[in-house]
């Protein structure tokens, strides 16, 4: 039997019911060395794609992260390398999306769960991370996270069925490993889980996937040297929260525009449409990613080494990189078909929008203190998860998590539910003519 046949061959006795109830016919002990493997494994990855992806960008660039690198390259040279990566990225998902649509992404894991025959591939998951990796070193603007949770997933279940169960259980102990290392976020990895598969109503689904998210935390913390990805906010929690309501509407307009574009802008229907040469179509829409991340050189990457430098010094520069440029860039990049995150864009766009409407209040008079800004700047990063990827019990947790402060969490939770209403306040004026299906996408992760 060659590796490929090995790696999507089934097992016999193969439990047919739910694989988050059933238990696989093997000893506990081997079950509890499996889940220490695949968390291992999640985390280990969660990291090495992050470092050798900065690794490759310092090497062509000579600069250590992805802002540094597009700032110092000339325009030319950073479209070009930019254009390319999101093409070669986008032929990558293309190839998995013609051989083996089904069985990529979570929704697998879910579709599994319930019964269902198609699960997740490992072959799938590797090609598209492979596509996203590329993406990353070329300085694309593209979450890289949604390789990372995959790979969790796609091992954890490979690892489950070539010991005799079905591997939905040790696919959220993945899951749930990677989401904790790639945000440095435990309690949202929980969310995260539950919101895209439900995994409350299986207690066995839930004890995976809790200790998935504690030890691979602790794995990453330290072992692998993780910690929050974002300094804290300082000043007054009440001025925060006072600008952050004031700012609401606008960051609530940008992380719904870009889930609109997201979802509607999909370039091979576009072709299929205009009848055109699917790679043709790629290629426009890559030169346009190329060009917005070589015009706004702060929108280049995943969003967060651009809001690390707005947490120090906020700017017109970055806020109008992230605001515009980000949605541009980001917006080409998966609409093009490169397998890329939304996650960290969403809180990016409407983190930049934040920026950009306090700038504004700050030119009319109002006084803005620096330290404030960023806290505000945070609060928006929590609107962009609320109402960029309808999660917000996620969103209220994941961004306190983020900068390592839970005092946010009154202040987070308070404009996620302003959050709330205003987008579905929106949703009941449009549902006539322009209403976003509210369904979860490959890159909400």
């Amino acid at each position: 039997m060659t590796w490929r046949r090995w790696l999507s061959a089934d097992q016999p006795n193969v439990p047919e019911t739910s694989g988050f109830h059933a238990a696989p016919p093997r000893p506990r002990w081997l079950t509890v060395v499996m889940f220490f493997v695949v968390v291992s494994v999640s985390v280990s990855v969660a990291h090495l794609f992050r470092d050798t992806a900065e690794i490759a960008v310092e090497w062509w660039s000579s600069e250590p992260d992805v802002v540094a690198a597009a700032a110092a390259v000339k325009w030319l040279v950073l479209f070009g390398v930019v254009s390319v990566s999101v093409f070669v990225a986008a032929c990558l998902g293309r190839r998995v999306e013609t051989r083996r649509a089904l069985q990529t992404g979570i929704e697998a894991v879910a579709a599994s769960a319930r019964g269902e025959p198609r699960r997740i591939s490992f072959r799938a998951s590797g090609t598209r991370a492979v596509g996203t990796w590329v993406a990353s070193t070329g300085l694309s603007s593209i979450g890289r996270e949604s390789a990372i949770i995959e790979i969790g997933g796609a091992f954890g279940t490979l690892a489950g069925r070539r010991s005799g169960g079905r591997g939905d259980a040790l696919a959220t102990a993945g899951i749930a490993a990677a989401f904790a290392a790639a945000y440095f976020a435990p309690l949202a990895a929980i969310l995260y889980l539950e919101e895209h598969l439900r995994v409350l109503h299986s207690r066995r689904a839930l004890w995976f996937a809790m200790s998935g998210a504690v030890v691979g935390h602790i794995v990453s913390w330290r072992v692998m040297g993780g910690r929050a990805v974002f300094p804290a906010p300082v000043g007054s929690r009440w001025r925060t929260l006072l600008l952050s309501i004031l700012v609401l509407v606008p960051v609530v307009v940008g992380a719904r525009l870009f889930r609109v574009v997201r979802v509607r802008v999909r370039v091979v229907k576009l072709a299929e449409r205009i009848r055109v040469p699917w790679w043709s179509a790629v290629a426009v829409f890559s030169l346009a990613a190329g060009a917005a991340v070589a015009t706004f050189p702060f929108a280049a990457g995943n969003g967060m080494e651009a809001l690390r430098n707005a947490s120090v010094g906020a700017t017109l520069t970055i806020a109008v990189a992230l605001s515009i440029g980000k949605l541009i860039g980001t917006a080409a990049s998966l609409g093009a078909g490169a397998p890329g995150g939304a996650l960290t864009p969403s809180m990016s766009i409407a983190s930049g929008t934040g920026l950009l409407c306090l700038l504004a209040l700050e030119h009319l008079g109002v006084e803005i203190h620096g330290g404030v800004t960023w806290g505000v700047m945070v609060a928006a990063m929590a609107v962009g998860v609320t109402v960029g990827l309808r999660s917000p019990l996620m969103a209220i947790v994941l961004v306190p998590e983020l900068v390592g402060d839970y005092t946010m969490l009154p202040v987070i939770a308070v404009v996620v539910a302003a959050a709330v209403l205003v987008d579905r306040g929106v949703d009941r004026a449009t549902k006539r003519t322009a209403r976003v299906p509210d369904v979860i996408y490959d890159e909400d992760a």
